[in-house]
C-alpha cells in the first residue's frame, strides 16, 4: 500500500483538526470525542452541534469526566452531551442505533496535568477506530491527533499510521499533517474522509 499523504501546516494541530471535523457537522449532528480529557474538543463539538444535537464522549478517568463537566455546565453545552466513563475501545456499545455520526476526534495520549502513566494505547485506539467507521457518515469527518514523545506515544503513532496506510474501510481516506518546522519528533495530525472518487 502506499504511503499516507504528508502535508504541512502552520496551524496548530489542536486547530486544525477542530476546522476540519467543523466542516462535517451542524445543528442536530452526532459527533464523538472518543478521548474527552479536559474537555475542550468536547466542548467544540457541543457548541458546533447546535441545541439539537448531540456529543458523545469517552474517557477512563473520573477526574477528567468531572472536569469537562464543569466546563461544560459553565458554557451551557451541558445538555447535549453524554459523558461515559468508558475505554474508548466500547464506542460501538454506546452509538446510535439510527442516526450515523457526523463528526469525531481522537486526541490521544495523557491527560494533561494527570498522570502520564495512564495513557492511550494502540490495543484500544485501534478496535475504537474500527468502531467508528461503520457509524461515521459519508459526509462525516474524523481527527486522531497523536502525541510521540511519551511512554507508547511512538508506538501509537506508528500503530495508527500503519491502520490508516493498510486497513482502513474502503471509501475512506487519510491524509497526515505535520506542524512546519517542526521536529522529527513532534506530534501528527490524521485526517480522514470519504473519497470523492
Amino acid at each position: 500500500m502506499p504511503e499516507l499523504p504528508l502535508v504541512s501546516t502552520r496551524e496548530k494541530l489542536t486547530k486544525k483538526a477542530s476546522l476540519w471535523v467543523a466542516e462535517a457537522l451542524y445543528d442536530g449532528a452526532i459527533a464523538v470525542d472518543a478521548t474527552v480529557g479536559n474537555g475542550y474538543d468536547t466542548l467544540f463539538l457541543a457548541q458546533a452541534v447546535g441545541p439539537t444535537g448531540q456529543v458523545i464522549g469517552f474517557d477512563i478517568q473520573k477526574m477528567a469526566l468531572n472536569n469537562a463537566s464543569e466546563l461544560l455546565r459553565f458554557a451551557g453545552t451541558a445538555n447535549r452531551v453524554r459523558l461515559i466513563l468508558s475505554c474508548h475501545s466500547a464506542l460501538a456499545t454506546y452509538m446510535p442505533r439510527n442516526r450515523p455520526v457526523s463528526g469525531a476526534m481522537f486526541n490521544l495520549g495523557f491527560l494533561p496535568r494527570g498522570d502520564r502513566r495512564i495513557a492511550t494505547r494502540p490495543e484500544t485506539t485501534l478496535p475504537a477506530l474500527e468502531a467508528i467507521f461503520p457509524v461515521l457518515d459519508r459526509a462525516g469527518r474524523l481527527s486522531i491527533l497523536t502525541y510521540r514523545q511519551h511512554a507508547g506515544g511512538e508506538e501509537e503513532y506508528l500503530a495508527i499510521r500503519r491502520y490508516l496506510e493498510e486497513r482502513i474501510p474502503s471509501g475512506w481516506q487519510a491524509t497526515e499533517v505535520k506542524g512546519e518546522d517542526s521536529p522529527e519528533t513532534a506530534p501528527r495530525l490524521f485526517l480522514v474522509e470519504h473519497s470523492r472518487s
